[in-house]
């Protein structure tokens, strides 16, 4: 019984854990349309104002210019280190990740 109780509950933590994940995921691309849909009414907001802009005809060269520009960014960022160093950080904080790096001194200490 125990242990059936366990196999379901790993079942259904990795059922939560790999839904998160793609949530996440699905999230990143919500994201580039929720600036499509905010570029949009910024757009609008301009013709309100008296701006004369053709959003049909503006809105695709500028959300891909937009899009570009964010994935140059990213690739900057990448380049730079920052992604490399937020994952360290975030890897010291894991606590499997200290344990191992606990016993690994206790190896050399031993040496």
């Amino acid at each position: 019984m125990k242990e059936k109780a366990l196999k379901s509950f790993f079942g259904i933590r990795r059922f939560l854990v790999y839904s998160k994940v793609w949530a996440q995921r699905t999230m990143s691309w919500m994201s580039i349309i929720n600036s499509g849909m905010i570029l949009f009414l910024v757009l609008a907001k301009l013709q309100d104002y008296g701006i004369k802009i053709a959003i049909t005809r503006w809105f695709m060269p500028i959300f891909i210019l937009i899009i570009v520009l964010m994935v140059l960014a990213g690739y900057i960022e990448d380049k730079a280190g920052f992604h490399r160093e937020e994952l360290k950080e975030i890897t010291k904080r894991n606590p499997v990740y200290k344990e191992i790096i606990e016993r690994l001194e206790r190896i050399e200490k031993k040496r």
